[in-house]
């Protein structure tokens, strides 16, 4: 398993359930947001210190702080979190993003349908993606530099082949 929290784990196994989790890049995460906030702040004291010298602004310069809404909104997109749940109860995998908490989208795989879980590498990068028996292969996590996807994927095979109904 992982030591580190930006990289990817499992978060819980038992003999009827494994989650893993591929949580954000905190860096980016982080960048992203202090980018915009800091814009926004600049960009308004600015506005304010030549409003109070006198200067006549144009109404519309007015809205320059908003240009700092895409790095505040690109760091809420840099926020996505996987979670991967293998539940013999329910005979799923289960897939779940979520940004701040708030499931964005969810995708589930019959566990019968799973041949199993295999790491894939980019050019600089590596996800997890699901082989199934009668349907082509699927991503399950983004394309990311991080480690603990071998460590993920055979614990998730592991589960599989000891949980097969």
């Amino acid at each position: 398993m992982s030591s580190y929290p930006t990289d990817i784990y499992v978060v819980s196994r038992t003999a009827h359930e494994l989650t893993v989790i591929d949580p954000p890049s905190s860096s980016f995460v982080i960048a992203g947001i202090a980018t915009g906030v800091l814009f926004a702040l600049v960009a308004l004291g600015v506005l304010l210190f030549l409003r109070n010298t006198g200067r006549s602004l144009h109404p519309l310069l007015w809205l320059l702080p908003l240009a700092g809404l895409p790095f505040v909104a690109l760091g809420l997109i840099a926020s996505v979190t996987t979670h991967l749940t293998l539940s013999r109860d329910a005979g799923t995998l289960s897939v779940r993003k979520t940004i701040l908490t708030v499931p964005i989208k969810s995708k589930e795989y019959p566990i019968e349908q799973v041949r199993l879980i295999k790491v894939g590498v980019g050019d600089v990068c590596r996800f997890l993606y699901v082989s199934l028996k009668d349907k082509p292969a699927e991503n399950l996590t983004g394309c990311t530099d991080r480690t603990g996807y071998s460590e993920a994927a055979e614990a998730m095979n592991s589960f599989l082949n000891t949980n097969r109904q």
